[in-house]
């Protein structure tokens, strides 16, 4: 164990540890307005690039992205085939899921501060190819970039990068799981307004609520793997 995760062991706020705040403010946050919804985008911005990434591997084309200040997003693509088309709607969310595991990974080695950098550039990014007509968007990705810009080089202060780190790690792992319960939920209330689950039904014909399912399995598996890794930092 690393001695940064020996830190994290020891850092106390009141006589609670640290980690378990980081969980409830994690879970939480989302929930408030204005500061909460800026963060909660970070799992919107991961969502539309899987979407995006699967594009370009796929022989397709993004064409732009964009994010709205209620944390929706949508990501326009055109695909090489409907193939391509089914595994671009799939990627949003189990990349979101794949994206928390390997956060939790990079933290199990020691490299907090690939977290924070990794997240900034993929943004700065996505911004520059493919926000377009978005003005939330764009402002939104120069704050974020600006406010971890502020944290790596202006106060360099190691125990609150860490901090940081693990605070996205557990937005993201957490807004993971909790988005694809909600997609779950409504391809069972009104499957005809189930976002990627309505999208794969069309594609597919097979019902939204299968798809929903899928999505929820596979944010629960990647979920507890994340959690095998969490198990051995605390």
């Amino acid at each position: 164990m690393h001695a940064q995760t020996d830190t994290m062991n020891q850092l106390q706020f009141l006589g609670i540890p640290v980690f378990w705040l980081l969980v409830i403010v994690a879970f939480l946050l989302p929930k408030i307005p204005v500061a909460g919804k800026f963060f909660n985008i970070i799992n919107t911005m991961i969502h539309e690039f899987g979407h995006a990434l699967a594009a370009l591997l796929l022989k397709g084309e993004v064409i732009k992205i964009q994010i709205f200040n209620d944390t929706s997003g949508v990501t326009f693509t055109k695909s090489s085939s409907k193939f391509a088309s089914i595994i671009i709607s799939l990627c949003g969310y189990t990349f979101a899921s794949v994206t928390a595991y390997l956060c939790f990974f990079l933290l199990s080695v020691g490299y907090e501060k690939w977290i924070i950098a990794g997240l900034s550039i993929l943004f700065l990014f996505i911004m520059l190819l493919w926000i377009r007509q978005n003005t939330y968007g764009v402002i939104w990705v120069l704050s974020f970039t600006g406010l971890n810009l502020l944290l790596l080089f202006y106060f360099k202060n190691e125990t609150a990068i860490q901090v940081a780190a693990w605070f996205y790690s557990l937005m993201i792992l957490i807004e993971s799981v909790w988005s694809a319960i909600v997609i779950f939920m409504l391809s069972l209330r009104d499957p005809h307004q189930a976002g990627d689950a309505t999208n794969l039904h069309k594609s597919t014909h097979v019902h939204a609520v299968i798809w929903g399912i899928l999505f929820l399995a596979f944010a629960v598996f990647m979920g507890y793997k994340s959690l095998l890794i969490i198990k051995t930092l605390i």
